[in-house]
């Protein structure tokens, strides 16, 4: 199973951090981009100036939700206001559902009965970072394919709940 790792303090203080794979190597990293309407994360592949995807925020008849994206793929999440319990309304052509607690970083995503992304947070020492413990966002992900539109779509759930639609 390949593995993301953020950095969750950067994450907190900004929307502009680096993205580390298994070995520590820096695989991606983001930048806000300020002069877009509303609240815009882009997604580059590391030491390039290349986009490969992008977290939007869109207004919609219900309220907002999150666009994200990443090279061919695409889909949008918002909170379910029906309920009072902490779920999303995932439009992704994979049919994506979570289980747990996104708000603490806490969850699975599945894609019908398949475990697709395990998201956790907890103290550990990202490798290759050298004695550098801290708190850290780890993203497990079942297949290679779906690494860069599930980090998108982690990113999308983070904004999110970040600016409390």
């Amino acid at each position: 199973m390949p593995k993301l790792f953020i950095k969750a303090q950067d994450l907190e203080e900004y929307d502009s951090v680096k993205i580390f794979n298994e070995r520590g190597k820096e695989v991606y990293y983001t930048r806000d981009d300020f002069i877009a309407t509303g609240h815009r994360i882009k997604l580059f592949l590391a030491d390039t100036i290349n986009e490969c995807g992008y977290v939007q925020e869109k207004y919609t008849r219900d309220g907002v939700a999150f666009e994200f994206a990443a090279r061919d793929k695409f889909g949008s999440v918002e909170r379910d206001n029906r309920t009072s319990h902490q779920r999303y309304r995932i439009d992704y052509e994979e049919g994506w559902e979570i289980e747990g607690d996104a708000v603490i970083w806490q969850y699975v995503v599945y894609g019908g009965t398949l475990e697709v992304i395990k998201v956790s947070s907890q103290q550990y020492l990202i490798p290759g970072q050298a004695l550098n413990m801290c708190q850290t966002y780890i993203l497990d992900f079942a297949v290679d394919s779906d690494m860069l539109i599930g980090l998108a779509f982690v990113l999308a759930i983070y904004a999110l709940n970040k600016y409390q639609y």
